[in-house]
C-alpha cells in the first residue's frame, strides 16, 4: 500500500527500565513532555494493559492535525507493549524497553496506514516528507522524555 508506512525508532532512555516503562506507557503524559506532538489525549490512565484505550490528537512540523485512537493489545511490564490503532492511523505498535548501561533502550516499532484524507492522498509523491516529518517528532519526544526523567534524578 502507498499509504503504508514502517519506523524503527531507538531511543536511550537515562533511566532503569522500569522508569522508562512507566513513563512511556503513561500515553495521559503524553502531552506534558512530549507537548508539540500530542496536542490532547484523553481516555483511560495508568499502566499499559490489555483494553486501555485513548483517543489522541497528535501533529508533526506539517500543518495538519492527526485525530486517531489507541488500545494496548497486550503488555508484559517492564518490558513491552503492543497496540492497535484506528481513525487517522490505522495499524499497530509496540514499545519494548532493555536495560543497557547507563539506562535504558527504548524500541518504537510504528507501522500506520495513514488514512487522513489528502495526507493519504499525497503518501506516493510525498513519503520521503512524511517520514521527515516522523524523526521531527520523534525527536522531540526523546529530548521530552530526556528532561523529564532529568528533573526526577
Amino acid at each position: 500500500m502507498r499509504n503504508q508506512y514502517r519506523f524503527v525508532d531507538r531511543w536511550r532512555v537515562p533511566a532503569p527500565v522500569d522508569q522508562a516503562y512507566a513513563t512511556v506507557g503513561d500515553t495521559l503524559g503524553y502531552p506534558t513532555w512530549w507537548g508539540d506532538v500530542f496536542v490532547e489525549v484523553e481516555g483511560d490512565g495508568g499502566p499499559p494493559r490489555p483494553g486501555r484505550h485513548v483517543r489522541i490528537v497528535s501533529r508533526g512540523f506539517l500543518p495538519y492535525r492527526l485525530r486517531w485512537e489507541a488500545e494496548i493489545v497486550s503488555a508484559d511490564a517492564p518490558h513491552a507493549f503492543d497496540f492497535t490503532m484506528t481513525g487517522d492511523f490505522v495499524g499497530h505498535g509496540s514499545w519494548s524497553f532493555a536495560a543497557v548501561d547507563g539506562g535504558t533502550e527504548a524500541v518504537f516499532v510504528f507501522e500506520p496506514r495513514v488514512e487522513k484524507p489528502g495526507v493519504k492522498q499525497l503518501s506516493p509523491v510525498l513519503k520521503p516528507l512524511f517520514r521527515w516529518n516522523h524523526s521531527w517528532a520523534m525527536r522531540r519526544g526523546e529530548r521530552g522524555l530526556e528532561t523529564l526523567l532529568a528533573g526526577r534524578g
